[in-house]
């Protein structure tokens, strides 16, 4: 807890680096399972369907000495390193504690990229359902407190919705997640994607659009440099955001929840105005949705996870509304502020203890249905 408050983690993660793959699934997709590897310096990655996950997104460093590779970025070294309890759920407890953190939503590593980058049908669905599997282990230290997301398989949209209802029932996950696109051009409007859609509103949770960074997005090749490609991260989120809105699905969908994770909330104005001038400007009046872009931004069916830090909060909080965004810690990835996320936001003065109460609490509560 913060203040007196109960802390959700609307975005933390799970490793997948040590996972005995073969074991969590049935014979016949054994075969299409991928293998947790070194590459040549040191750093973890997934080796599937003939490619390293994650594809040159690391630097040439030598991962082995991990706390030597960190000092060698520009951070004042005195946030948390990769921790123990990424993979060993005990550990990830007192982390919790330490964070003021009471609950935390649980999502992937690597393997999720398989998602967005794969092409094999059954290599996405070997690979998510066996992270699916492993991740209710993972949960069953703590059900109150930890809870997890279906990895879903964009390619197999009728597999995924039944991944869903599989992982919710049984497990009790508290939603789905997609990446924002396939890097083949499949888009969240994509008609064949109506089953997942289906299915998260029949089991009345929501679908979580977390960034793969620019990995699946053909911008990719104008972004040699290692740091374009974190700047520009977000790029397929805002295209996501755009498929949702004009290609209906929000529309067709009302009872759908989704949220976009990791990718900071600063792009939203910028966005929404862009969103909103076109449809004044350009929609074809037979083609004209019933409601207003700026509407679906700041309705019930649309959540953000900000950064603690941003800036431009404030001011988000004014044009999307207090009652849409949430925060996950990233636990713990380089780029997120652990141990001091949640504390970080408490402590802005910037913004009403309201405010951040929601942001902290009842947002995700609604979001999750927690």
């Amino acid at each position: 807890m913060l203040n007196g408050a109960r802390v959700i983690d609307a975005d933390g993660h799970v490793n997948d680096w040590h996972i005995d793959w073969a074991s969590y699934l049935p014979d016949e997709l054994k075969p299409h399972v991928p293998r947790s590897v070194n590459d040549e310096n040191g750093f973890p990655v997934i080796e599937v369907d003939g490619l390293r996950l994650p594809e040159g997104e690391t630097l040439d460093l030598d991962y082995s000495d991990i706390e030597s590779v960190m000092a060698q970025f520009t951070r004042d070294g005195r946030y948390w390193l990769p921790r123990p309890g990424e993979k060993e759920a005990s550990l990830r407890l007192p982390d919790m504690e330490e964070m003021g953190i009471d609950v935390s939503i649980l999502f992937g590593g690597h393997s999720f990229l398989v998602a967005g980058i794969t092409d094999s049908p059954d290599v996405q669905r070997a690979t998510l359902q066996a992270y699916n599997s492993y991740l209710a282990t993972y949960g069953e230290t703590d059900p109150e407190r930890l809870k997890g997301v279906a990895m879903l398989a964009i390619q197999a949209p009728r597999e995924a919705a039944d991944e869903l209802r599989r992982c919710v029932r049984e497990y009790g996950f508290v939603a789905g997640v997609l990446p924002p696109h396939h890097r083949g051009g499949r888009m969240l409007d994509d008609p064949d994607l109506e089953p997942i859609w289906d299915a998260a509103c029949e089991l009345g949770v929501p679908i979580c659009i977390h960034t793969v960074g620019v990995q699946v997005n053909p911008v990719r090749t104008l972004m040699p440099s290692f740091l374009m490609r974190k700047v520009y991260g977000s790029l397929p989120s805002m295209i996501a955001l755009g498929s949702l809105i004009f290609g209906g699905v929000l529309e067709r969908h009302p009872d759908l929840r989704c949220a976009f994770l990791e990718v900071g909330s600063g792009w939203l104005p910028y966005v929404m105005e862009r969103l909103q001038g076109a449809h004044e400007i350009f929609s074809l009046k037979k083609d004209r949705l019933p409601r207003d872009p700026t509407d679906y931004i700041r309705s019930e069916q649309l959540y953000y996870a900000i950064e603690p830090e941003e800036t431009v909060l404030p001011q988000v909080v004014d044009l999307v509304g207090e009652d849409r965004l949430v925060l996950g810690s990233d636990y713990c990835h380089p780029e997120g502020m652990c141990p001091y996320t949640m504390k970080s936001l408490a402590e802005r003065s910037d913004l009403t203890d309201r405010v951040k109460h929601k942001i902290l609490n009842e947002n995700p509560a609604r979001l999750y249905g927690l």
